[in-house]
C-alpha cells in the first residue's frame, strides 16, 4: 500500500493502468516546465512558485503555482499583482473515456471561480462582507478551512477537457494557485462495478488528496 501510494502522488498528469477496468488518471498544478499542459492568460508560463508562509502547504504532488514570483513576499524575485487582477490558469486534461468518477481539491490566493469546458463549476468567494484577513474569509481560499475539494464527474467527457482557474487578486500581498485532482475512467461497456484492485487504486488516490490534512494536523 505506502508503495502504491507513492506512485499516485508523483508528478501530475500520471495514468495507471488498471487490469480490465481502465485508468486512474491524477493531475495537479505543476508549471509548465513540469506539465506542458498548464498554461495562463498572460501570454507566460505558469511557474511554480515559493508559497505564503500563511498558505496551506502545496497537496501531495503538485505545486502552488502563478504567472511570477508572486507568493512568499521573501522570496528572490517577489512582486504584488495589483488589486483587481485577474488571471485565467488552464490545463488541458485528456482522457480515454468518460469517467466514472472524478474528484478535486483547490485552493487559491486570493480565491478563484473554476470552470470545466467552459461551464462554471464554482465561482470566486463573495467578495461582500470579506475581509480578505487571509486570502479569503469564505471558500475558495488559501487554507484548509476554505479550500474545496468537489466530484467534477459530470463535467468531464473523453477526449480533451480544459480546466480554467480564473485567480483574483482582491487585497494585496500574495497570489497563487494550487490543485489536484483524478478521474478514474474505463472503456465503454466495461462492468460498472470495480474489480478490487480498482478500489485499492483508487482510495490511494483518494488519500493522496488528504493526506496534506493529516500532516497539517500532526
Amino acid at each position: 500500500m505506502k508503495k502504491l501510494l507513492s506512485c499516485v502522488v508523483l508528478l501530475a498528469p500520471v495514468v495507471f493502468d488498471i487490469p480490465a477496468q481502465g485508468a486512474l488518471i491524477v493531475f495537479g498544478s505543476q508549471g509548465t516546465a513540469a506539465d506542458a499542459n498548464e498554461w495562463n492568460s498572460t501570454g507566460g508560463a505558469t511557474l511554480a512558485i515559493a508559497p505564503h508562509p500563511g498558505w496551506v502547504p502545496a497537496l501531495a504532488g503538485s505545486s502552488w503555482v502563478s504567472f511570477g514570483q508572486t507568493g512568499d513576499p521573501a522570496s528572490s524575485g517577489y512582486f504584488m499583482p495589483a488589486n483587481g487582477l485577474v488571471v485565467s490558469f488552464y490545463e488541458s486534461l485528456t482522457l480515454p473515456w468518460t469517467p466514472i468518477l472524478a474528484m478535486i481539491t483547490y485552493r487559491a490566493d486570493d480565491s478563484t471561480a473554476f470552470h470545466i469546458n467552459n461551464i462554471l463549476v464554482r465561482p470566486e468567494a463573495a467578495m461582500e462582507g470579506n475581509t480578505y484577513e487571509r486570502c479569503s474569509d469564505f471558500p475558495v481560499g488559501c487554507t484548509s478551512e476554505t479550500e474545496v475539494t468537489l466530484d467534477i464527474t459530470s463535467y468531464l467527457t473523453a477526449g480533451v477537457n480544459t480546466l480554467r482557474f480564473d485567480v483574483a487578486q482582491r487585497r494585496s500581498v500574495s497570489f497563487g494557485l494550487n490543485y489536484l485532482g483524478l478521474a478514474l475512467v474505463e472503456p465503454p461497456g466495461d462492468d460498472p462495478v470495480p474489480e478490487p484492485a480498482t478500489y485499492l487504486m483508487l482510495g490511494a488516490g483518494l488519500v493522496a488528496l488528504g493526506i496534506w490534512k493529516r500532516k497539517a494536523k500532526g
